[in-house]
């Protein structure tokens, strides 16, 4: 053994000889330093001196140096590595060292192909389509209006465009400048299955970004729908990472966040109410939408002002070559939409208009019992929503759209008396938003894009109580007492926004841009007025019980760079700033956003996202449903805005036409307001602040999901694994004890599935399973006056004793699922015209899931005993609809 001892002993002292004899075999100098300042000089001058300096030498054509006849570099004992970066950098030519050469040669020269990927019947832009380069393997993706940018060197190009349920678009050119080319992608026929072996541009395994989806109009009118009425946000329901609120309604929560924690877009800009029917339906007209895009964990930095999620819903243009529309009849609404040029291949049109018809159904049961009562009943509801957008293009380069949205509920409810003795009373109750913008897209060059939009936005709730009352008198006199309530709550908007896309080469992507909104509050106005007249005197009084008025500023700058560091690195970071001003008090907030991917192979790859977000508004409700009666405050002194702090990891894999994911989340949150323990949850402006306490939440979790895309057979499964909390450690809420939100559903699985049975029939079904919802229910009961017990076993009564909660949250439901199923029947006519037959049955094995829960307590013979009563909104719901398109 000593033997080796030796030899390693002697290697040792071997190394420091074979050290110092390795610099003889390199010059002189193994690093070189230059210092020169030479001024608007020829290049081959510089190159000159740097030889005498250093001892290398240049190896390059003559040729190439008389471009350069004016070159400047200054150093003072820098390296030769640094001196050579900085010289030929702002240079087209490129350098190799070798032992004691540097050879040059020049850059190859570089041509950027852009464009508008469009539909090539209707001239709409298409959104996210993929342009690819089968020769370099370079491509892009097309943004919100179509643009799209490659950038190559010569030679020959085979450019292909590709987009969902449209045909492949191929353009074989040789690229010899900068050129400028609009793809046309022809609508996908019915075709039988076709296996495409290979991973598609637009897969999740290339993106950057974790956490996004893209529901397309067609993917939301597949599905089946309640009462005939496909709706865009109840498809975000049954994706992983969201949950329903409460059975049958439009409500969305997303990651452990509440209802108000999502940014809901609108061509741009906000809505601040987004249902019909008290939560039925939203205001988003399946018609009018082009594409819809959820963010709910990598938030791009042009976002921000909520904490849970993002959805950006773009509208159609209009065809700009042909006249197209469709008329569809449901059970419950009736919708029409028209679309066309206004100038033929330069300007079209896109209006669409929806109307409930329940007041049809209505009126003729209220005729006949009007008939046969003493009072006239006076009452119905409806709602309606218009939306319209002008597209204009000025040239190639220019284009400007005005886009308008209308929505509005209406609720009246009244008796009118036959005779002047009675008493006329009536309540009128009308809410909707109004939205407007007016946008214009530039191509300044090849690669940068420049959107310039304003735009109008205005939620208002109005209510008018009205009461009439003749009081007669001995004399066959009388006095005439007249009443009339206004109460009317409003939030407005004027926004200007600027954007601009820059992409200096396929593997990089610039966006930057910035924003301002003036927010006009105006939270409660209530005033009552009322009268009296008899025979002598007339008397009014007007009290104006409230008139809220509040103005803020928000202003934000953002930047955000994505680029593809080595061909498995792809990141994304960018930055966010916003200043929130209101009633003299200043917000600032910084909210950084990261994401990156990281290919584990060719089809696989690994993720990761970091996002702050900020929210300055919250919205005051006495109900866990979204309802008109809703207000919208911003933050004050006391109470700073909500922020949140998420960091996201998954994995993504494509695998013969299936994409799996895994994604992984927490998400913590600060300033989140609750009502505070045994105070009146009331929805009142005045001395709001007072009424809350102001706490901590955080969520996580897990979701799973396979999805496939295309063929006969699509659609997806998911799973989520969730939890979500609150804790308020002043106190003022739950006693400083952590508690679940109330929609901490543990688990939650989605199934959705679409079947292509024939050109003609196409099958589909929805099912959702989700952990029950946590509700607050009072198990602590005081001891009423025995005089006031009602003893009887099997009687309901009330605790004249009181009530309290032993907790918050205390009380979880019993698991939610339900199956709804459809069928779409084509029937195709002549000249392109189509009527399509949809049938819907939602809850189709009859699961009786609750929509209100109320505790009652109840006395038998083993002692008092609460019961929760629960409310069904509906068993099963079978529907009908058609549409005509022509």
């Amino acid at each position: 053994m000593y033997r080796v001892y030796l030899f390693v002993f002697g290697i040792c002292l071997c190394c420091p000889l074979i050290r110092a004899k390795e610099p003889l075999l390199l010059p002189a100098d193994p690093t070189p330093t230059v210092t020169l300042d030479m001024r608007q000089v020829p290049l081959q001058d510089i190159l000159l001196e740097i030889e005498r300096q250093t001892g290398i030498f240049f190896s390059y054509e003559s040729s190439m140096l008389k471009e350069y006849q004016k070159v400047s570099l200054k150093v003072h004992d820098e390296s030769l590595s640094y001196c050579l970066k900085r010289l030929f950098d702002p240079l087209s030519v490129v350098y190799r060292m070798t032992g004691q050469y540097v050879i040059l040669k020049r850059k190859p020269k570089l041509y950027t192909i852009s464009g508008f990927v469009r539909d090539s019947a209707s001239y709409e832009s298409l959104i996210s389509a993929t342009v690819i380069d089968r020769v370099s393997k370079k491509g892009s993706v097309s943004n919100n209006y179509g643009f799209y940018s490659i950038t190559l060197p010569p030679g020959k190009v085979v450019l292909t465009s590709s987009y969902v349920g449209y045909e492949r678009c191929t353009v074989t050119f040789e690229l010899t400048r900068d050129t400028m080319i609009d793809l046309s992608l022809k609508q996908a026929g019915t075709l039988g299955e076709v296996v495409v072996r290979g991973i598609s541009p637009r897969s999740e395994v290339l993106k950057s970004r974790i956490g996004v989806s893209d529901i397309s109009a067609s993917r939301v009118k597949s599905l089946p729908a309640l009462l005939g009425e496909a709706d865009v946000v109840k498809t975000l329901q049954r994706l992983p990472g969201t949950t329903v609120g409460t059975e049958g309604m439009s409500g969305l929560f997303v990651r452990g966040g509440d209802g108000d924690d999502n940014l809901f877009l609108l061509d741009g800009n906000p809505i601040y109410h987004t249902d019909h029917v008290l939560g039925f339906f939203s205001a988003f007209n399946p018609d009018a939408i082009k594409n819809a895009t959820f963010y709910k964990g990598s938030f791009p930095a042009e976002y921000g002002g909520r904490l849970s999620s993002v959805i950006d819903v773009r509208t159609n243009e209009g065809n700009r070559k042909e006249y197209h529309g469709n008329i569809s009849v449901g059970l419950l609404a009736a919708r029409a939409n028209l679309e066309g040029p206004i100038i033929k291949d330069r300007s079209s049109f896109n209006v669409s208009v929806r109307r409930t018809w329940m007041e049809l159904i209505t009126w003729p049961i209220m005729t006949a019992f009007n008939k046969k009562s003493d009072t006239k009943v006076k009452g119905g509801y409806h709602f309606y929503d218009m939306n319209a957008k002008v597209d204009y293009s000025f040239t190639d380069r220019s284009r400007a759209y005005l886009s308008f949205y209308m929505g509005s509920d209406s609720y009246r409810n009244g008796e009118e008396a036959k005779d002047m003795h009675g008493q006329d009373w009536d309540f009128c109750w009308r809410w909707g938003n109004l939205i407007g913008s007016a946008g214009w897209n530039y191509l300044i060059n090849k690669k940068l894009f420049a959107t310039f939009t304003g735009g109008y936005t205005r939620y208002r709730s109005h209510i008018i109580q009205k009461q009439n009352t003749f009081v007669s008198s001995q004399d066959l006199g009388g006095q005439l007492y007249f009443q009339e309530g206004h109460y009317r709550s409003a939030m407005e908007d004027v926004s200007l926004r600027a954007s601009f896309d820059y992409r200096p080469n396929v593997d990089h992507r610039i966006r930057m841009g910035g924003d301002y909104l003036f927010h006009i509050f105006r939270p409660e106005q209530s005033n009552m007025s009322s009268w009296y007249k008899d025979s002598v005197i007339t008397q009014m009084n007007n009290t104006v019980f409230s008139h809220s008025l509040i103005h803020g500023h928000e202003v934000s700058a953002y930047a955000e760079d994505e680029m593809s560091l080595t061909d498995w690195l792809r990141v994304n970071a960018g930055l966010r700033f916003t200043l929130f001003h209101v009633e003299g008090k200043t917000y600032q907030s910084l909210q950084p956003r990261f994401s990156a991917r990281y290919l584990l192979g060719r089809r696989v790859s690994a993720k990761v996202s970091y996002t702050k977000m900020n929210q300055y508004i919250h919205r005051l409700s006495n109900s866990y449903i979204s309802q008109p009666t809703d207000i919208w405050v911003p933050v004050t002194g006391n109470i700073r805005p909500m922020n949140a702090h998420q960091v996201t990891g998954g994995l993504a894999w494509h695998y013969q036409g299936l994409d799996f994911s895994a994604e992984g989340y927490y998400k913590r949150m600060n300033n989140l307001v609750e009502y505070k323990d045994n105070g009146p949850a009331l929805s009142a402006f005045a001395g709001w602040e007072d009424r809350v306490g102001v706490g901590k939440g955080r969520s996580y979790g897990m979701e799973l999901m396979v999805r496939k895309k295309a063929g006969r057979f699509n659609g997806w499964i998911g799973y989520t694994l969730s939890w979500s909390d609150r804790w308020f450690p002043d106190g003022t809420v739950n006693k400083g004890q952590r508690f679940p939100s109330r929609y901490d559903n543990r688990h939650k699985i989605d199934v959705v599935a679409s079947y292509r049975l024939s050109k003609k029939i196409e099958l589909t079904a929805a099912w959702m399973y989700k952990s029950g919802n946590h509700i607050t229910i009072q198990d602590v009961n005081y001891r009423p006056s025995p005089d006031l017990t009602d003893d009887r076993p099997g009687q309901a009564f009330e605790w004249t004793g009181g009530a309290s909660a032993s907790s918050r949250n205390n009380y979880q439901l019993s698991p939610y699922h339900r199956l709804d199923l459809g069928a779409n029947f084509y029937r195709y006519k002549k000249n392109g015209r189509m009527g399509i037959w949809n049938l819907s049955l939602c809850n189709a094995y009859f699961k009786p899931n609750p929509f209100t829960v109320r505790p009652r307590t109840y006395q038998n013979e083993s002692g008092r005993e609460v019961v929760l009563e629960q409310t069904l909104l509906f068993l099963f719901v079978p529907s009908v609809s058609y549409t005509f398109k022509f």
